[in-house]
């Protein structure tokens, strides 16, 4: 039996650290009706300034005590049990990250998820994140615009474009994540596939040619839908783009910010 914890002994320099805690530890695969997840987690708890360290073994056993599947759909839950056993912070932060896969008939559409939740003591969730991300394509306006009035013809160039959105607030999404995915990945241009056979691809290609965007138009598109799709939820959606440019040493981005 130890005589003391070196953990609760007075730290050197008295002073509050904000967050510490352990991650990236992975969480057994989900499936979530067309959704497949393969999760992350990261869990941080403050210290107040009297105590030297923090008890992150307590850290590793709540999340153990919980199903991988809760822990994704109620990251809340597992901040309020650290708290139960960190009864010396104040303050819990969970963070999940996830790639996934959206399965669309034969072929599937890849995404990457994020969430974080902010749970103080007495206080419940101050804020919480919910992120989702995919790829898509893009033909050039400019470049389309430019050859039709110069030669008559219209020539572009097509680029991958990385699509972010984020939506910030206490309250929780009023629709199902699987439906929120699937309708955010078609608001713009086609989602990447895994397989197109050749009439697939001119239809693909045609689609883009005949509604080419500006990095600009994507993230105004985006926000567009975002607004109407959540409104009334309050808080504030993040939308973010960023085009790897094809024929250009340099990529393009944008960003905006609206109140939901």
């Amino acid at each position: 039996m130890l005589k003391r914890d070196i953990h609760d002994d007075k730290p050197e320099h008295e002073i509050r650290v904000d967050a510490v805690g352990i991650g990236w530890i992975p969480l057994p695969p989900l499936v979530k009706g067309k959704i497949i997840l393969n999760p992350m987690v990261k869990v941080l708890v403050d210290l107040p300034s009297y105590k030297r360290g923090a008890h992150l073994s307590r850290s590793y056993r709540t999340l153990r005590s919980m199903r991988g599947e809760e822990v994704f759909e109620r990251p809340e839950s597992l901040a309020e049990r650290l708290l139960e056993l960190h009864d010396y912070s104040r303050r819990a932060v969970v963070v999940l990250r996830a790639k996934g896969l959206l399965v669309d008939g034969d072929d599937y559409r890849r995404f990457k998820a994020f969430k974080k939740v902010v749970y103080e003591r007495g206080s419940g969730a101050l804020r919480r994140v919910v992120g989702y991300g995919f790829t898509t394509s893009n033909a050039c306006p400019c470049a389309l615009d430019t050859s039709l009035q110069l030669l008559g013809k219209p020539l572009t160039h097509i680029q991958r474009v990385l699509v972010e959105v984020y939506i910030k607030s206490r309250g929780r999404l009023p629709v199902e994540e699987e439906e929120f995915i699937a309708e955010l990945s078609g608001v713009v241009q086609p989602s990447l596939k895994g397989f197109l056979n050749r009439p697939n691809e001119v239809e693909f290609i045609r689609r883009l040619v005949e509604k080419p965007m500006f990095v600009e138009d994507i993230v105004r598109e985006v926000g567009n839908w975002l607004k109407s799709r959540l409104s009334g939820l309050g808080g504030v959606g993040v939308v973010k783009a960023v085009s790897l440019e094809s024929i250009h040493e340099y990529n393009a981005e944008a960003m905006l910010k609206i109140n939901l």
